[in-house]
């Protein structure tokens, strides 16, 4: 029996990144009258694609000596970023901050996104 080669033959394969839509821009403090904080927003500045990757357990040492855990790791399109950005996950009312980006090809950047704390100092 001829052993098959599973191999990708075709260079011209491409990614999808179909599990939904980034949404990232910068953190917008609310505030009330009187002017103190009740809560926070995001003031969107642009989106791509984005597709979910698995958080492989060297992703987890690095980030545990590092002190931040990741809740999430998705891959996009190679694409200019700003930096110190926050990131939206489709419909989602939780909001991401971008620990670290890495890009091991020419065609995909990854992207490791811890969740940010939504308390609102105190005030109930």
């Amino acid at each position: 029996m001829e052993r098959t080669n599973f191999t990708r033959i075709n260079k011209n394969y491409h990614e999808t990144y179909n599990d939904g839509i980034l949404y990232f821009g910068s953190i917008k403090v609310l505030k009330n009258a009187k002017k103190e904080k009740i809560g926070e927003s995001i003031e969107i500045k642009g989106k791509r694609n984005f597709s979910y990757v698995n958080i492989r357990d060297n992703d987890n040492i690095e980030a545990d000596s590092l002190g931040y855990t990741i809740d999430k790791k998705i891959r996009m399109p190679l694409s200019p970023l700003p930096q110190n950005i926050k990131v939206k996950l489709n419909d989602s009312d939780d909001i991401y901050e971008v620990k670290k980006r890495d890009t091991d090809d020419r065609k995909n950047i990854y992207l490791y996104l811890q969740k940010v704390s939504n308390k609102k100092d105190g005030v109930e």
